[in-house]
């Protein structure tokens, strides 16, 4: 009897260290890991194309910049004004958008750098204030009104990352610093943005909504940027980035009420609605943009 135990726990003793040896073979199909078959590092062949989604705020620092009028309203005055005006004060103001990409292991084709692609789109303010001579008030008479403008791109970036911190549970990186570059839609909409500067959301019963929609007058081109970061995972599928951008375009259908004469009252009684005066004008939109987002990241398992 004792020799017919003894026998029971050599064979389970046996079957348990062969089951046990075929678990920690990494070539085993019980493996979780699917980066543990890598000899190293998760390379192009070896590693997985990380997808990610984000959603981001901040803020939007536009900077001074001339204007040229091209409607040869300077010369309607009396007496005659010029067309050119230099530093035109665009405000600081809200930011928010949001961006889809990929990133790509090439780490061991590119000295420890990754490359990526996204799409990329925010929206931000860059109203000019009430009271610029000649811009958007009649230094003569003081009429004017504020210029309420608002900025909007669409468009891919190209990017390169360097992982830090790599770990099993982190294949590509606890966190990693990355920079990009692309080019895509620059779009600015603009109206007067009511009596004095009344806007849609203050003072007035209904606001100049109920007159002109900003997105009515607009004027669409094609602008580049340039963004740098650092985004740092808090969980395996939720990161945290801060980045900053340089945007640039050129646009030579802006449009202001120069000598303040839109004739904006609250709320509009007359049909068709009062007129609005908008004299055409040209400049270099610059503006620097800081974010902050959750990135949402994904497997793709192929």
């Amino acid at each position: 009897m004792n020799a017919r135990i003894s026998a029971m726990m050599c064979l389970l003793c046996v079957l348990g260290f062969s089951d046990l040896t075929r678990a920690e073979d990494p070539y085993s199909q019980r493996v979780a890991d699917p980066y543990a078959i890598s000899p190293g590092l998760p390379t192009m062949s070896s590693g997985t194309p990380e997808l990610y989604l984000s959603f981001m705020s901040g803020i939007a620092m536009t900077r001074s910049a001339d204007a040229t009028f091209t409607d040869g309203s300077g010369a309607t005055r009396t007496p005659p004004v010029s067309d050119f005006v230099n530093g035109v004060d665009y405000r600081n103001n809200f930011a928010i958008g949001g961006n889809a990409g990929v990133w790509f292991p090439t780490r061991d084709k590119l000295w420890g750098f990754d490359l990526g692609m996204e799409l990329t789109g925010f929206l931000w303010q860059a109203d000019v204030a009430f009271g610029r001579n000649n811009f958007n008030q009649d230094p003569a008479t003081g009429a004017g009104t504020t210029t309420e403008m608002q900025g909007l791109y669409i468009g891919p970036n190209f990017l390169l990352r360097y992982p830090m911190a790599m770990s099993e549970a982190y294949p590509n990186g606890r966190w990693f610093p990355y920079v990009g570059i692309g080019v895509g839609m620059h779009q600015m909409a603009m109206r007067p943005g009511g009596s004095l500067g009344i806007s849609a959301f203050c003072c007035a019963p209904g606001g100049n909504l109920n007159v002109n929609s900003i997105p009515d007058q607009r004027d669409t081109t094609v602008g580049w940027q340039a963004v740098g970061g650092v985004k740092a995972h808090l969980f395996k599928y939720l990161a945290f980035f801060v980045e900053a951008k340089y945007l640039q375009a050129h646009h030579d259908g802006l449009l202001t009420d120069r000598f303040g004469q839109s004739f904006l009252t609250f709320p509009t009684t007359s049909d068709p609605p009062n007129p609005l005066f908008l004299n055409q004008y040209s400049s270099t939109i610059n503006s620097i943009q800081v974010h902050v987002g959750l990135s949402i990241h994904f497997d793709w398992k192929p």
